[in-house]
């Protein structure tokens, strides 16, 4: 029994252990071991409770019954030290860049950087003494991760794939004992993931840090890692294999059973469209050479862009190729709109035009909008306040926007959740919430930024379904962010590259 283990060959030992989730026991009278130096996977579809689990061994909640208990020394405790056990999550991620962004615009204000750190400040610890070595792996971090180019930048200018390979070294640098990776590919684009591929090849044939590597893409997942956890049902089974990966056939049979509800709601999408019809060779949106810039450094060059109605555009570029700052200028969030020639749905900004009369029209997701929502929402909150473009529910709903959200978190599969904290949700139910919210009022135009995030292979198939029915029965106008660019979605009618800030491809695309 694990409770009975005292060998020093193992480092996690979780013994008999039953966690509570809501009213809900989970993870009842479970044990097994993390053995010592051996990196290991914890695998599972999405909300099958991955999340919570890593959340109990890090004792970020604590066990109803049963016990975790750590050997990082030479005698078993059931408490952890400050930097033992470091996470990379998009929970975690999200709490280091909020401590820099208080709200989700504030990074297009120029006034909101004045007192925020530099990416080679963030890099260096004041708060104690560097161990020995730490100067030395600071250089190494910055070689692998190829932060050079960003250390005089300010953290509230970089883009999201970029923070996030910042956030890795930052806790590089702490040389825990045991780094857990929950989706680290998320929000990296291909030479980014490929670059961080590299990196953690080395630290994986170091053994300093010990990896958990947290997911549900199991080609993703290092051929080092030796160990798996395999969860179903908030169920732990014992070590075995490395585990298969599904079939774009098992995928597309385990989806079916979920299109009629999607079909219910393209049917109300389309009609709603349709009493909008816009003229079609009047532009949704329109650029002549826009620049944007920040402390000197140019984000963006004398980019020129139309896009009419019932386009789909793929924006593509690597990580600070510009793509959010081009977005934040259609969501009306960056203030320097005003100063470049910008059109959006006809009419030129600055020509008296409120943000809330653009922001109406538009359906968005992104990571940048996650980073940002209320905590004590709950779901159905969240999809509420899409009615409004807000970031948390304000206003009240009429019965018919409430009627309305529920039938897309029903489209969805989330009804049952819909009464539950935002905060509590999975990352996979909390990104599809999201884009419920961004469907809710039936846009001309969805902005979807790496949409995909935290989905597994069935909630992918699932959502690529809807928008290929949104594409086919009604003019829906499309910007689809995306750092895979070999598996565009039949659907996509365009594309715009960017690298640099300046356009390096604009066509439109045969299928």
């Amino acid at each position: 029994m694990p409770g009975e283990n005292t060998s020093p060959d193992w480092l996690i030992s979780v013994e008999d252990l039953t966690l509570q989730l809501g009213a809900r026991p989970v993870f009842e009278n479970t044990s097994f071991v993390i053995e010592r130096g051996r990196h290991c996977a914890i695998v599972g579809a999405s909300g099958s409770g991955k999340s919570t689990l890593v959340k109990a061994l890090t004792r970020k909640i604590h066990p109803t019954h049963g016990q975790i208990r750590y050997q990082f020394d030479e005698k078993p405790r059931t408490y952890l030290y400050p930097n033992e056990i470091l996470t990379l999550s998009a929970e975690t991620h999200r709490a280091f860049l909020r401590q820099y962004a208080g709200y989700h615009q504030a990074r297009w204000q120029s006034f909101e950087g004045e007192d925020t750190p530099f990416v080679g400040d963030l890099l260096q610890f004041s708060d104690s003494p560097e161990a020995p070595g730490t100067a030395a792996l600071r250089q190494k971090l910055i070689a692998l991760f190829h932060l050079n180019a960003l250390l005089g930048r300010k953290i509230i200018h970089l883009s999201f794939g970029e923070s996030r390979k910042l956030f890795i070294s930052r806790l590089l640098l702490r040389a825990p004992r045991l780094l857990i990776l929950d989706d680290p590919y998320s929000g990296l684009d291909t030479d980014s993931r490929a670059t961080f591929a590299a990196a953690l090849e080395q630290f994986l044939a170091a053994g300093d840090p010990q990896i958990l590597w947290v997911g549900q893409q199991v080609e993703e997942i290092p051929q080092a890692i030796e160990q798996f956890f395999h969860i179903s049902g908030t169920q732990v089974s014992n070590p075995g294999q490395r585990p298969i990966r599904s079939t774009p056939a098992m995928a597309a049979a385990a989806a079916a059973a979920h299109l009629e509800p999607f079909a219910a709601q393209v049917r109300a999408y389309a009609a709603l469209l349709a009493a909008q019809a816009v003229a079609p060779q009047t532009p949704q949106i329109q650029m002549e050479a826009v620049s944007v810039a920040y402390a000197g450094v140019k984000i963006l060059e004398n980019v020129s862009w139309t896009v009419r109605p019932g386009e789909r555009w793929a924006l593509l570029g690597p990580n600070g190729a510009g793509k959010t700052t081009l977005l934040s200028l259609i969501l009306a969030d960056n203030p320097q709109a005003y100063t470049n020639i910008i059109s959006l749905f006809g009419k030129p900004r600055g020509s008296g035009e409120s943000i809330w009369e653009i922001k109406q029209k538009i359906g968005w997701v992104s990571s940048e909008l996650h980073l940002y929502y209320q905590e004590t929402d709950s779901a159905f909150q969240v999809v509420c306040s899409g009615f409004f473009d807000s970031v948390g529910l304000s206003r009240h709903c009429s019965a018919s926007q409430q009627t309305t959200a529920a039938q897309w978190i029903a489209a969805f599969g989330l009804h049952h959740l819909a009464q539950h904290p935002f905060a509590a949700l999975s990352s996979s139910q909390q990104r599809q919430v999201l884009l419920a919210r961004a469907m809710v009022k039936n846009p001309p135009v969805l902005i979807l930024d790496e949409p995909y995030q935290a989905l597994d292979e069935r909630q992918r198939s699932d959502f690529n379904d809807l928008l290929a029915q949104l594409c086919a029965h009604t003019p829906v106008t499309m910007i689809y962010v995306t750092h895979y660019h070999h598996k565009l979605p039949p659907f996509i009618t365009h594309i715009l590259r960017l690298a640099h800030g300046s356009v390096r491809e604009q066509r439109p695309i045969t299928h």
